[in-house]
């Protein structure tokens, strides 16, 4: 079985050696991956940097492109392999990421797509919160509610990607959503990988930050050619996300009209929220509940890990337990605020795991909503800061 990744980049000088090296770490782990970068012209340093890989990476093409569809497009037209994937320059795969995907395909042979959980990190690769919206396929769901397959971590047969015919390079926002029901419709098998695949680097730069009207109108386009119901509310789920970056009157109604609108997806999430804790974090934030976990790969060969947590009042004398990379520390704080300098047990690991277990937990921060419906969220900190450096 072989895998073709398609890197498609565009003055991305800051970001791609990460990305890089995470396909590199995944080829000593499994040989058989294709790895192809398509630029589309950049004038920073991106192509010296690709430069230094030339012996790893088997196809590099730079030129001018109608947009990062079209790239992709033109890098599976030149791809060999039986599983394609597509990794963004300022994104990266945790290590052993195509070995367990390898092992899904080959164990399912009627699987087409297969894709898994993600973390999300700052433009300096600092752990931000992960993908808690990823839940089990449901062609539904997917069609009308939510897009909760992370692009990065998504990996499909050539055979649907060829019966789909490709991205549609008219689109600059969404086109991954696009295909991901396209190949719904076609009757394509989806398989949720419940363990991290990858990296999402987000920052104020990235395209979906600054769509805005232009990316709701495209995902307008979107849900209204592959959606299965009457209406899909999960149009007006990315809408009220948008407007309520506002605060005119205008802007609150329609606000409130969309809310109102994505009624089915709002309380799906609220009935469900329990399962939607990822790894201890709960659901779209950077709480942590009892015991949690911590993780994000380490190509930069950093060595000191800080940490900083805030804790409620009626907690702030609970005993700490801290596992990172199997290495443990006991720790018995008083404040509200705990901030911890460990150095990395071994700065050799490419992955730096790092497991918190507190001996209590409180629900105090929970909605009335939740309250109401019988639904806690019991947790035991906020995470403040989350970075590693080189000692």
């Amino acid at each position: 079985m072989k895998f073709s990744i398609i890197t498609p980049t565009f003055n991305h000088q800051k970001y791609i050696e990460t990305t890089i090296l995470s396909v590199m770490n995944n080829k000593k782990g499994y040989s058989g991956i294709e790895y192809i970068i398509i630029d589309g012209a950049s004038t920073d340093g991106t192509c010296k940097i690709v430069e230094k890989y030339k012996d790893q990476i088997d196809l590099f093409i730079s030129e001018t492109d109608d947009g990062q569809a079209d790239a992709i497009n033109k890098g599976f037209e030149n791809a060999t392999g039986d599983i394609f994937a597509y990794l963004n320059s300022d994104d990266y795969y945790y290590p052993e990421t195509i070995k367990k995907v390898k092992k899904i395909f080959e164990e399912n042979h009627d699987v087409d797509v297969v894709y898994g959980d993600c973390a999300f990190v700052t433009e300096d690769e600092q752990f931000l919160r992960y993908f808690t919206e990823v839940e089990p396929y449901n062609k539904y769901r997917l069609l009308n509610c939510s897009d909760f397959i992370m692009q990065p971590t998504c990996f499909w047969r050539k055979e649907i990607y060829t019966l789909c015919n490709g991205f549609d390079k008219t689109m600059h926002y969404g086109f991954d959503w696009d295909m991901w029901g396209r190949m719904a419709i076609a009757g394509a098998k989806f398989y949720y990988l419940k363990d991290l695949l990858a990296v999402n680097r987000e920052f104020e730069e990235t395209k979906t930050s600054t769509g805005g009207q232009k990316r709701l109108a495209e995902l307008k386009k979107i849900i209204g050619q592959n959606k299965m119901g009457f209406y899909a509310s999960a149009y007006s789920s990315y809408v009220a996300a948008e407007l309520k970056k506002n605060s005119g009157i205008r802007e609150r109604l329609i606000f409130l009209f969309h809310k109102i609108m994505a009624l089915e997806n709002t309380i799906y999430n609220y009935q469900n929220i329990g399962e939607k804790h990822l790894y201890g974090t709960l659901h779209k934030s950077n709480k942590l509940s009892q015991v949690s976990r911590l993780s994000i790969p380490n190509y930069n060969g950093n060595t000191l890990l800080d940490l900083e947590f805030s804790i409620p009042k009626e907690l702030s004398e609970q005993q700490l337990l801290l596992v990172i990379n199997h290495k443990t520390y006991n720790i018995k704080q008083k404040n509200q605020v705990i901030k911890l300098t460990v150095k990395i047990p071994d700065v050799h690991m490419k992955r730096v795991d790092v497991d918190l277990k507190f001996s209590h937990t409180t629900t105090k921060d929970s909605s009335l909503l939740h309250r109401i419906l019988g639904q806690t969220k019991p947790y035991s900190a906020r995470l403040i800061d989350f970075s590693m450096s080189k000692g």
